[in-house]
């Protein structure tokens, strides 16, 4: 499934953001027009701010716009069109940087558009302070609303979504224009292969700024004619402190974009009318985002370990009492990962004052200080005492009132109530806001979902953790689980970006599994045929040792090793006929590329056809 602020939405919005509106604002394309609101540009000769300001030169010479197609495994499947002005309000000049991005695909079948605008205004004063950020989302016939206005020392957000309306103050950002300006200098400073240069910026995302640097490196440049004109063009390559993902880009002498790449989308130069003409056929993001791996291990819920291999990942994974990354992963090759199902531990993983305020806040997203969310926390948990047991009642209420639909997406936890309906995200988005509103630290996690309808895939899924006053543990209302199996492995619980860059990269390949009913390994493996000499056997483990200690990073004590019970031998040449499967399991609803199906396993974990 695709993640409401970490999948596609981050990769247009806050990820393109450090590099694309720096894009606009070191580019001199056209001159924008007066605005017919009554705000007017401010021109060269009759600036009202003194000639010398460097910062006003800058976005004198920043103004104009360009336009880019975005294309996603070779289809166009939308544009962005940047902008930059110099605009008057009252007696000041400011400048605005303004960015509308459209995505649109399908999703099981079903189309599946998003839009958005961001505006945001700096003070050409001083060092060029962010006065305002403001932001509009359309999809799924809502809209929803975000204002950050600088008030004092501190900055006011309001958002609207649905019938809500919040307002909350949060903290300034640390950057500004004037970070802008140095990177704009430093393009033009004509820096030689292998120069390098560090950015910082700030990418707003729901009650916070998110501060982030990013490291450049200069490449190369060429001559080439584009559109009959002779051009410079500069090859760049940024790298964000959030992870080791490498982007690369094309730009000219003015810093217009001619062409780029972020995780799977890639950015090209063009005409505004032609950018905004997409193809017919679009993308399915449902199959577009699963990741195929080479063994099918039955019902994900009956997973209890899993020892697997994955590449395409240029960071270290959350490593925790149930999920240990025994390699490296910073590389980008292949790294082992355990992942058991989640149990009680003994552990203690106490929370600080910083975090304890952070995972229990109302935001204008998980509205948990709404009275209709604190009456209906309270109304779930009633006689509940641990945490842990208003978490259970909690995620069986969510799970019982969301209707499973892909194409049914909501901005809050408000919306997600009204409309009863969604994915994984409207899950985890309302557990976390009624988790909080019980008063229970509580968090949204992404990462990869087994499944198997009857191909083995693994999904992009979300679901959430709470603190149980010890340590962190896992809850999944979309598949109605404390303690989620060992199918579920955890990419981030809060590094949005390093789900875009992964995003159609992921490979994964099962080395081992256990599940809570000793199966019969029979076409568990994907095409046996194909295994190397000395590999006909393969020979599942009465007791899978864990890591070695040293591998279980802050952990007091490993995990013990899980009992499969009677060992299980699969030989490509020695099959026998499969038995039919009684005592039938609760039946579940998993995706066929785009098709959502009904499965059916047996208590043993088969697959009933």
């Amino acid at each position: 499934m695709v993640r409401r602020k970490g999948g596609m939405r981050t990769l247009l919005s806050a990820g393109a953001l450090g590099w694309l509106l720096l894009l606009t604002s070191c580019s001199k394309v056209e001159q924008p027009k007066p605005s017919t609101e009554g705000e007017t540009l401010s021109s060269t000769t009759g600036a009202t701010a003194p000639a010398e300001n460097p910062l006003r030169k800058f976005a004198e010479n920043a103004q104009g716009s360009f336009a880019c197609g975005l294309y996603l495994g070779g289809k166009k499947v939308g544009y962005l069109i940047a902008s930059s002005k110099i605009i008057k309000r009252g007696d000041s000049d400011f400048f605005e940087q303004k960015m509308e991005t459209l995505f649109k695909a399908t999703k099981r079948g079903k189309p599946f558009i998003d839009k958005s605008t961001l505006t945001r205004l700096f003070n050409l004063d001083g060092n060029g302070e962010l006065t305002s950020v403001e932001q509009v989302n359309e999809r799924d016939g809502a809209t929803y609303t975000s204002a950050v206005i600088k008030q004092g020392e501190k900055y006011l957000e309001t958002s609207s979504g649905g019938k809500s309306t919040k307002s909350i103050t949060i903290e300034p950002p640390k950057t500004s224009l004037d970070n802008d300006k140095q990177l704009g200098d430093w393009l033009k400073s004509s820096p030689k292969a292998g120069d390098e240069f560090d950015y910082k910026s700030s990418d707003f995302n729901g009650g916070e700024f998110n501060e982030h640097n990013s490291h450049y490196k200069y490449i190369s440049k060429r001559d080439l004619i584009l559109n009959g004109v002779p051009t410079t063009i500069h090859t760049l390559e940024q790298r964000d402190d959030r992870d080791d993902e490498v982007t690369r880009y094309d730009c000219d002498n003015n810093g217009r974009l001619i062409r780029g790449n972020l995780g799977p989308i890639t950015f090209r130069l063009e005409e505004e009318d032609t950018a905004r003409k997409l193809d017919t056929e679009g993308v399915d993001l449902i199959e577009a985002s699963s990741v195929p791996t080479n063994v099918r291990m039955g019902d994900p819920r009956k997973l209890k370990q899993v020892l697997l291999k994955i590449s395409g990942i240029k960071y270290n994974l959350p490593n925790s009492q149930r999920q240990l990354q025994t390699t490296d992963g910073k590389g980008g090759g292949w790294v082992t990962l355990m992942i058991n199902r989640d149990f009680q531990s003994a552990d203690k993983d106490p929370l600080s004052k910083e975090q304890l305020s952070k995972y229990l806040k109302s935001t204008p997203t998980i509205q948990s200080d709404n009275d209709l969310i604190k009456a209906k926390a309270q109304e779930i948990t009633a006689g509940q005492e641990t945490p842990k047991d208003k978490a259970k009642h909690i995620q069986e209420w969510v799970h019982n009132l969301i209707g499973k639909d892909v194409n049914r997406n909501s901005n809050t936890a408000l919306e997600v109530l009204e409309r009863k309906a969604g994915d994984c995200t409207e899950h985890a988005l309302l557990f976390n806001a009624l988790a909080r509103a019980a008063g229970i630290p509580s968090r949204e996690v992404t990462g990869l979902m087994y499944t198997q309808s009857p191909q083995p895939l693994f999904y992009w899924h979300a679901w959430n953790e709470i603190h149980d006053g010890k340590r962190w543990i896992s809850v999944d209302p979309t598949w109605d689980e404390v303690f989620v199996d060992a199918g579920h492995l955890k990419i981030s619980d809060d590094g949005t970006i390093k789900i875009a860059n992964s995003f159609g990269k992921v490979k994964i390949e099962i080395i081992s599994f256990q599940t809570d009913d000793a199966i019969s390994v029979k076409d568990a493996f994907k095409e046996p045929e194909k295994l190397k000499t000395g590999e006909e056997n393969i020979v599942l483990m009465d007791v899978v040792p864990p890591p070695p200690r040293q591998l279980h990073y802050q952990l007091s004590e490993p995990p013990p090793p899980m009992n499969m019970g009677s060992a299980s031998t699969f030989s490509a040449a020695n099959e026998e006929k499969p038995q039919k499967r009684k005592d039938l399991g609760k039946p579940i609803e998993q995706f066929s590329g785009a098709k959502l199906n009904q499965v059916q396993f047996d208590r043993e974990g088969h697959l009933v056809q």
